[in-house]
């Protein structure tokens, strides 16, 4: 395998200290993601993967899906390795490859989500949340939920302000 095309070897990024080599398994990631129950491969282990070549394997496992992109592995790493970009280069190899998520839900949230953060540069839940769920052709999933989250004053009704220089940001990113 190529170099240019091992994630491993990329980290996600061309600095030294995001090599996934440098992983010695502590396990840190893994402990700290808040999603980790969901994967069928923990953080952790899909750098021991890739570092062995074998990135067959994560790309077609559901791990990658299911990232939050939060940065929490990436903060809890004493090596700095940047697992979240690993993760979304991962993603989006997968994609270019074909392989086809193994959760349609995940994908469908995915891009609801990226779709509602290119807009204003901050989610407004409700709207992408609805998005999401007239994708999957279930309306009314998660209604329950946002009933009780509306009540509680977590779901807001009106969407929050772009941030400043945003569209001007997106559409010089939009370019390259």
């Amino acid at each position: 395998m190529s170099t240019e095309t091992n994630l491993a070897a990329k980290g996600g990024s061309v600095t030294e200290t995001d090599n996934a080599s440098l992983c010695y398994q502590c396990s840190r990631c893994s402990a700290g993601c808040p999603l980790a129950e969901e994967m069928d491969l923990l953080p952790h282990q899909v750098i021991h993967l890739l570092s062995l070549g074998e990135e067959d394997e994560v790309l077609r496992s559901n791990t990658m899906w299911m990232c939050a992109g939060c940065y929490t592995c990436a903060t809890r790493c004493p090596n700095d390795i940047d697992i979240t970009t690993i993760m979304d280069e991962a993603r989006a190899k997968a994609i270019a490859k074909g392989i086809k998520c193994p959760n349609p839900d995940v994908l469908t949230f995915h891009k609801s989500f990226l779709r509602d953060l290119g807009r204003r540069g901050r989610i407004f839940e409700m709207r992408m949340m609805a998005e999401n769920n007239i994708c999957k052709g279930k309306p009314f999933d998660n209604a329950d939920l946002g009933r009780k989250l509306f009540l509680k004053g977590r779901l807001k009704i009106f969407p929050p302000k772009s941030l400043r220089g945003f569209k001007r940001w997106m559409k010089e990113l939009l370019k390259r």
